[in-house]
């Protein structure tokens, strides 16, 4: 069976967008869980924790709030199916590998559930996983819905 080109730009899309949602509930359901309002009390405890530490700490924090805000701009890209979605991906991949956090977001929740997890592994699934992302995207590319 042949699947048009247009279906696995749309299956690709959904996929991605999916993954990113998925990273998304089950960040604010971790956070719910603590007893904490999603992003506010990580927001909160971020702004008083820089007074603490130096540039570099300061430079990784922002940098991670750059890769979590990203995310959800590109899931609502994704699901708009607009181009700029891979754009976004695409400049996620360098901040993804720097602090393990996966396209496929289901390997953080199996590492929640395996907890003498192979760390190897994990980072050797997770370079694959970019590899898969970043190829998919510039295969499949274009996001605009087909005309």
């Amino acid at each position: 069976m042949i699947i048009e080109n247009g279906k696995i730009k749309t299956i690709v899309v959904f996929v991605w967008g999916g993954l990113d949602a998925l990273y998304l509930i089950w960040y604010i359901i971790g956070s719910l869980r603590n007893g904490k309002v999603p992003y506010l009390a990580d927001g909160i405890s971020t702004l008083a924790l820089l007074s603490d530490h130096g540039l570099f700490q300061i430079g990784m924090v922002l940098l991670s709030w750059v890769l979590q805000l990203s995310i959800i701009v590109s899931c609502f890209l994704f699901f708009a199916r607009r181009d700029e979605a891979k754009w976004v991906s695409y400049l996620q991949i360098p901040l993804r590998l720097f602090f393990l956090v996966p396209s496929v977001s289901i390997l953080l929740m199996g590492a929640q559930f395996f907890p003498d997890y192979n760390p190897i592994l994990m980072v050797v699934l997770i370079l694959v996983s970019e590899m898969v992302k970043g190829w998919s995207l510039w295969r499949f590319g274009v996001c605009q819905r087909p005309r």
